[in-house]
């Protein structure tokens, strides 16, 4: 964590804030479990130097009482995507060099064309691209399965997360024994493979200690059918506010 972020983090001022325009407010003030409003506001200052120095302030932040994370988790991945295309340190690798995804275990899916694309073929640039622009979840799934669980989570907190983790693909169901799965990927040229990446299995369980994981009321199965029971979120993506807030501020890919 660099030196202009660690600081200590205002708790009050924002909630005073909220208390003195009660006729936008109150709704909030009065249901803070209800409506689970976190806020994180980080000021950015200059001096005469144009050195950047900040200050932070937050309501009801807490990184143990739980929301889902979404898309927010997609920004740390593509980051970490193009990182990893530069630390394999391989001439005729780069972000734009085309890659196939095969399959290896169940639920896992092939990709061997990507139309969206000029050229009709998908890579690590691409998906960059489609998650940027158009927030795509196989885009996310795709580069999730290029980084591969475990170096995932390992970078995370190499860049100093705290409250995170990236363990499962989006928008398909992926939870438990699948999300530990990742599939084998190979980067070519015309006919020449320029790096093979075999399929990937990851057994940890990335233990969290947090609150507010069961959600709602009901939920719909892989068959379609209404289950009326709360949704639990034990086992999937956690991405903090402070987190989140960390890695934009000091990411540099």
């Amino acid at each position: 964590m660099s030196d202009a972020y660690a600081q200590q983090i205002d708790t009050v001022y924002l909630e005073k804030l909220l208390q003195s325009h009660p006729d936008l407010f109150q709704k909030i003030l009065s249901h803070p479990t209800k409506n689970e409003v976190q806020i994180l506001y980080t000021q950015i200052d200059r001096d005469k130097s144009n050195r950047p120095h900040f200050r932070s302030y937050s309501y009801r932040l807490n990184p143990n009482w739980y929301f889902y994370p979404a898309s927010t988790v997609k920004l740390p991945t593509a980051i970490l995507a193009l990182e990893k295309i530069n630390d394999l340190h391989l001439a005729d690798l780069t972000k734009d060099t085309p890659l196939r995804i095969d399959s290896a275990f169940e639920k896992q899916t092939k990709v061997l064309v990507d139309e969206s694309a000029a050229n009709g073929l998908p890579s690590v640039a691409q998906y960059v691209k489609k998650i940027l622009l158009t927030s795509d979840n196989d885009a996310q799934n795709r580069l999730f399965e290029f980084i591969g669980r475990a170096e995932l989570n390992a970078k995370l907190k190499k860049h100093g997360t705290k409250y995170s983790r990236i363990v499962n693909r989006l928008a398909i169901g992926d939870k438990g024994i699948w999300a530990k799965h990742t599939n084998p990927i190979t980067f070519y040229n015309g006919k020449d493979v320029i790096y093979q990446q075999a399929a990937q299995f990851d057994p940890k369980d990335y233990t969290m200690k947090l609150a507010n994981t069961l959600q709602g009321k009901g939920y719909m199965n892989d068959k379609d059918e209404l289950i009326h029971e709360p949704w639990s979120f034990e086992g999937l993506n956690v991405y903090a506010l402070e987190d989140q807030q960390f890695m934009k501020i000091n990411s540099s890919y």
